[in-house]
Order: C-alpha cells, then sequence, then structure tokens
C-alpha cells in the first residue's frame, strides 16, 4: 500500500494519526511515516485497514447502523 491509499482511507475513515495509531498498535511516528511515504505500509496492516475501512464505510449507512444495533446491542431503533 502507498502513502496515497494510507492517506485516503485515514480520511475515508476519519480518524486523526493519533487514532490510527492506535488502531493500528503501531505509534503516532510510524503513521506519520506511512504518510509521507517514507516506509511501506506492511501487508498484514494494510489487508486490516482495508478490511476496516470497508467495515466502516458499511456501517455509516443508517440502516445498516440500526440493524447492527438491533442485532449486536438489543437495543430497538
Amino acid at each position: 500500500m502507498d502513502s496515497e491509499r494510507f492517506k485516503h482511507l485515514q480520511n475515508l475513515i476519519g480518524y486523526d494519526n493519533e487514532r490510527m495509531a492506535q488502531m493500528l498498535h503501531v505509534e503516532v511516528a510510524m503513521v506519520e511515516d506511512f504518510c509521507s511515504g517514507s516506509k511501506p505500509v506492511p501487508e498484514k496492516l494494510a489487508e486490516e485497514l482495508e478490511l476496516f475501512a470497508d467495515w466502516a464505510s458499511e456501517v455509516g449507512d443508517t440502516k445498516v447502523k440500526k440493524d447492527l444495533a438491533k442485532k449486536h446491542l438489543g437495543r430497538p431503533e
């Protein structure tokens, strides 16, 4: 994954560098390196990030959120 794809997914998810670091279990400096392109994103992290971004975009749909809330939290609409 190149830096442009990493930044695109970061923007799609809406996380700042600190939050991305927490989610990926890396240091903030490493996220900054991924953004600048000075370090490549390891394949495993790239795969996890792609999956999370895909999930996050699906959950962005209000109906999906309501359905997930009903299913997993036992909460009505």
